[in-house]
């Protein structure tokens, strides 16, 4: 009994350890190292590390606006981009759900955007805007096609939320088709014999039952919001006049430009700390509704 135990310890230990090693290394240590570094005017890569102590938090909440003009943008952009890309992707789900050739075909379409990588799709994006357009207008004269998409600032921030929206749709309607397709069709029978309508079959059965994935959905988008890199980096670099710069466009200028590197790991504490709070908050209204369910 007692052979049996350990060897049933051991087994466990191996197909665990792999795993919280893993965590351990590429999330545990990274972290305690980012608060060490946070209290340290460092550059990143010499030896000379000057300790200031909570002198980088305080100049973060008090004298570097940018960061904060950052945060806005980025809660602007995930409030934008959580709203639009559920929304979309429900409602195409929701017309792709049905299996059929026509739409095997139609889920294919939306999907190929989001195994292009991020980088690419930013690179397309932007020769549409710039050299694309430009042939457009010289052809039709339309004005539309003459606009500065990413020279004004309003322009720019939509042009990222469509993109980012363009880039991830399909993720988002495979999670969507799954939980429509996992509701029972005894249950929306049964309620259009009743006398219910399409909106209220909609409303009363499907959405209390796809929460799980709507949870899900809405978790991810708001991680990739609160990530918003590689679109910015590829596409706007910050403008015009910083109008683009996300949180981690940011850091990253402070860390691996500017050579604030002490500067930037406590920048990325700061908002680490905010996007727990966020996400906690939003987990638990999400998790609620689904009990309810």
């Amino acid at each position: 009994m007692k052979n049996k135990k350990t060897k049933d310890l051991a087994i466990f230990a191996l197909f665990v350890f792999p795993t919280v090693a893993f965590v351990l290394f590429a999330t545990d240590i990274p972290f305690v190292m980012n608060l060490y570094y946070s209290v340290f005017n460092w550059n990143g890569i010499g030896k000379n590390m000057e300790f200031v102590g909570l002198a980088n938090y305080v100049k973060i909440f008090t004298a570097d606006p940018l960061f904060w003009k950052g945060v806005r943008f980025t809660l602007k952009f995930a409030v934008f981009y959580v709203v639009i890309v559920n929304i979309v992707s429900l409602t195409v789900a929701i017309v792709m759900a049905r299996e059929n050739k026509v739409n095997s075909l139609g889920r294919a379409f939306y999907y190929i955007p989001y195994i292009i990588s991020l980088t690419a799709g930013s690179l397309i994006w932007k020769f549409i805007l710039g050299p694309g357009f430009e042939a457009l207008y010289s052809v039709t004269g339309w004005e539309f096609f003459n606009w500065s998409w990413l020279g004004t600032p309003k322009l720019a921030f939509y042009v990222v939320v469509v993109m980012a929206v363009w880039q991830n749709l399909g993720f988002y309607m495979v999670n969507y088709i799954a939980g429509i397709i996992a509701v029972p069709v005894e249950l929306l029978e049964a309620a259009r014999i009743d006398g219910a309508t399409s909106f209220q079959v909609f409303r009363k059965i499907t959405i209390p039952m796809i929460m799980p994935a709507i949870s899900i959905c809405m978790l991810t988008s708001m991680t990739f919001a609160f990530k918003l890199f590689d679109i910015i980096m590829v596409f706007t670099k910050g403008g015009p006049a910083n109008s683009t710069v996300s949180v981690a466009y940011n850091i990253y200028k402070e860390a691996f430009v500017n050579s604030k590197y002490g500067l930037a790991t406590a920048k990325s504490l700061v908002f680490v700390v905010f996007v727990l709070i966020i996400t906690a908050i939003q987990m638990k209204i999400t998790k609620s509704k689904e009990v309810e369910a």
